[in-house]
């Protein structure tokens, strides 16, 4: 991956990470790859609604993941 496309996926990231706290039913957000090519990777819980989500973000393909169910932090 050149320097400028890591870059891109880096700001990316840090853009939709900020969707954890701005879009009900969000609960991750990584870097994943398809075909070759990075992706956004976004974990919602069942039944929200993932069409907030843009399909892309700055050029980089986001796709939704089920997270199978809601998620809880455990203490310690």
């Amino acid at each position: 991956m050149a320097d400028d496309s890591a870059d891109t996926v880096d700001a990316a990231l840090i853009t939709a990470s900020r969707w954890l706290d701005d879009v009900p039913g969000v609960v991750g957000v990584g870097q994943g790859e398809a075909e070759g090519a990075p992706t956004i990777d976004v974990w919602v819980t069942p039944g929200h609604d993932p069409g907030q989500l843009p399909s892309q973000l700055l050029g980089v393909p986001v796709r939704v993941r089920d997270s199978g169910g809601p998620v809880e932090a455990r203490p310690d």
